[in-house]
């Protein structure tokens, strides 16, 4: 909280910050003045003043805006307070005097997203607002400039990012008479705001512009048209284009959830969740890649992303060009980092709360010192004293670093986002004849031991719960079927072996989508909104099956597989930090499910990607990494909260059974694939045909 003694010299510089505009949204946390949206256009670049530090006296020190960087914050959860509360201490221990001169040590929140989980908001006065923005940063009395993230868009499940609609109430809350306080601002779904005012030759020192990443980065196809790629995408291209253009500030920071690059859990654009990129570019990110590519990249001075819950500074790129990135997705939810190696980072933490501290300053032509933009990382931990934030009195930044102002690249836009062809079928779901239940092949060991022991570890759940339970393993009990029969292909060569893979996938669709799994604990009750989407899928990722091309009919089953293992890890990832006592081990099913699908979609994707000179390698060791992580998951049992007081879960035991039988199999791929695959590649034919056989029942 800030000392009396400061109130008075601080009044004057807050009023400074609070009363600015600009084209692009309610400024200084008064949104709501006039109770109208604003369009989407660029803003007049004179008319912000947010936190104004002088404007022309050679007395005044040089144009700062000092400001928090959040993300991923709206869980909730003990962690999100005590975020709130380290944010406060920070600004509080921020404040500067220069003279008789006082500046407040933040002027301004930029939230990216995952705002509100775990699937948003279903009106403009919906409690969540309060519980999970208002309530948790009461201590931040500052205004909040928020985008949207895909937990923020639901259809089916939460964080599907398949229902963009929902985000519309985000926005209306920014003009809603009935909202709590005026710090929250989204004043449209991408927007522009000015802050801060150049001490000579006045201009914005700070241009923010939000953009809406979740229809173009978060692959899944939303049924309103209003949110397609080549509408709404297109649309926003062309804004963001002539906003960044057209912008005369002194630094450029683009906002957004979905980042360019992350050593995170969710990786780069273009390679996001594991998805085969080669197959299916849209639920890898390629089209956010090239959204980037085209409108933001060496326009912009920073590009600030949530999406991964941890903390990172990663260096700018030459695909990408002058543009350096910030990962701050760790105000509500915290995760590991998966590949510290992928990208080179100045900082990054996983494991922890916490945000950004940053101060941009204007040049001093008197000194020679360049406009420069401050980054301090903290880290918060709920139960220390001081939050993490603070010790002995002084602030305990994890990381500082002052970036420099950088000249343009003058890297040559592309054009694969607005030059992108259209797609958008909608073919049935077909119904398999041939499918196989009795199909057994090099993994059947490792099907019989996964499900013995799942089937001991749910003997003790709930009636109700046991039955959806047994359903769910049987559906995952198929899909292993099918991972099973191309895993045999691999081996024989057999079109057999590929036809029942193929039709094991329809199958298991067929099961999953007739489970009831209202009766289990939430978040696990959003399982039937999966498998829903999961069978209604089909042909509903712009692939047309049956016309020749084996690499078409390929991603017509791999698109619905990575989709569902995309929503069954958003999921797992919902989970409370107070479960039942049930929830790990159909947590662990759940998570076992998702690496199946997504492992069998890679391993499609491997075969497709095969030529007359492959070895294989590559393919096998894409099935051997499925299997393996399925040794993680079911140790994952043991690892949620909860799963001290279940005391039946096999967690470890399981583990290394299976890992014995995951060594077997892979020593057998190892000696049986040693020579060019040429058999798989005479094989793959049948698909086109199998494909359209199967729509020919319709």
């Amino acid at each position: 909280m800030i000392a009396p003694w400061k109130l008075l010299p601080l009044v004057a510089a807050i009023t400074l910050t609070a009363c600015g505009g600009d084209g692009g949204s309610s400024s200084g946390g008064n949104a709501a003045s006039g109770n109208t949206p604003t369009p989407n256009q660029p803003a007049d670049p004179d008319g912000g003043d947010d936190g104004d530090e002088g404007s022309g006296g050679a007395a005044n020190p040089p144009a700062a805006v000092r400001f928090v960087v959040i993300g991923d914050s709206g869980s909730g959860s003990a962690g999100q307070y005590a975020v709130g509360e380290a944010i406060a201490e920070v600004c509080d221990n921020k404040d500067e005097f220069v003279g008789d001169m006082a500046f407040p040590g933040c002027d301004l929140v930029v939230g990216l997203g995952d705002n509100i989980y775990e699937s948003g908001v279903t009106s403009v006065d919906d409690p969540q607002f309060e519980e999970k923005f208002e309530k948790p940063f009461e201590p931040v009395q500052l205004p909040f400039y928020m985008v949207l993230g895909n937990h923020d868009n639901t259809a089916y499940v939460g964080g599907d990012g398949a229902g963009n609609a929902r985000g519309e109430f985000q926005v209306d809350y920014t003009y809603f008479d009935g909202k709590l306080s005026n710090r929250w601002n989204m004043p449209d779904r991408y927007y522009k705001h000015s802050t801060g005012t150049t001490t000579t030759n006045p201009r914005p020192l700070v241009d923010f512009f939000a953009l809406d990443s979740n229809p173009i980065a978060g692959g899944f196809a939303d049924p309103d048209l209003a949110y397609a790629y080549h509408t709404y995408g297109i649309d926003q291209r062309n804004w963001a284009v002539n906003a960044l253009g057209s912008s005369n500030a002194v630094f450029k920071i683009a906002m957004s959830h979905h980042p360019y690059l992350s050593n995170g859990t969710h990786g780069n654009a273009g390679n996001y969740d594991g998805v085969p990129s080669a197959l299916l570019p849209v639920l890898a990110g390629e089209r956010w890649k090239a959204f980037m590519e085209e409108a933001v990249c060496d326009q912009a001075d920073f590009l600030f992303a949530g999406h991964d819950h941890d903390l990172q500074v990663l260096n700018a790129v030459p695909s990408c060009g002058r543009t350096e990135f910030i990962v701050s997705g760790a105000a509500g939810k915290t995760r590991s980092l998966a590949d510290t190696e992928r990208n080179e980072a100045r900082f990054q933490q996983g494991d922890t709360y916490g945000f950004f501290w940053m101060k941009a300053t204007e040049a001093d032509p008197e000194t020679m010192t360049p406009a420069t933009l401050c980054v301090e990382a903290y880290t918060v931990d709920p139960e220390a004293e001081g939050l993490g934030v603070m010790a002995g009195g002084e602030l305990q930044p994890a990381f500082t670093h002052c970036f420099e102002k950088q000249m343009m690249r003058l890297a040559s836009p592309g054009n694969d986002f607005s030059g992108q062809s259209l797609g958008g079928y909608a073919l049935p779901l077909p119904l398999p004849e041939g499918f196989d239940a009795d199909f057994t092949g090099p993994l059947k060991e490792l099907r019989e031991t996964l499900v013995s022991g799942f089937t001991e570890a749910g003997a003790d759940l709930p009636e109700e719960q046991r039955q959806v339970f047994d359903q769910m393993l049987a559906g995952t009990d198929i899909l292993f079927n099918a991972l099973d029969a191309a895993t045999a292909a691999i081996l024989s060569g057999d079109n057999s072996d590929m036809t029942q893979s193929i039709e094991a996938v329809l199958a298991a669709s067929e099961q999953l989508q007739a489970i009831d799994t209202s009766t289990l604990p939430a978040p696990f009750d959003q399982l039937g909104g999966a498998f829903e989407a999961f069978a209604g899928g089909f042909g509903n990722g712009g692939i047309e099956a049956g016309e020749g091309n084996t690499r078409a009919d390929i991603a017509f089953i791999a698109a619905p597989l990575v989709e569902l293992a995309r929503n069954l890890d958003n999921i797992v990832d919902g989970i409370d930090e107070q479960v039942p006592d049930e929830v790990p081990v159909i947590a662990g099913l759940t998570k076992v499910l998702s690496t199946v699908t997504l492992g069998l979609a890679n391993t499609l994707e491997q075969l497709v990607l095969l030529d007359t000179s492959a070895t294989g390698e590559q393919l096998i060791g894409t099935v051997a990494a499925t299997l393996q992580a399925l040794v993680g998951d079911v140790l994952l049992l043991n690892q949620i909260p909860g799963a001290e007081d279940y005391v039946t879960l096999p967690g470890d035991a399981l583990s290394s059974a299976l890992l014995v039988v995951v060594r077997e199999v892979t020593e057998q791929l190892d000696e049986r694939v040693l020579n060019p695959l040429d058999p798989l590649l005479n094989l793959l034919s049948p698909i086109t045909g199998l494909v359209a056989g199967l729509l020919d029942l319709f």
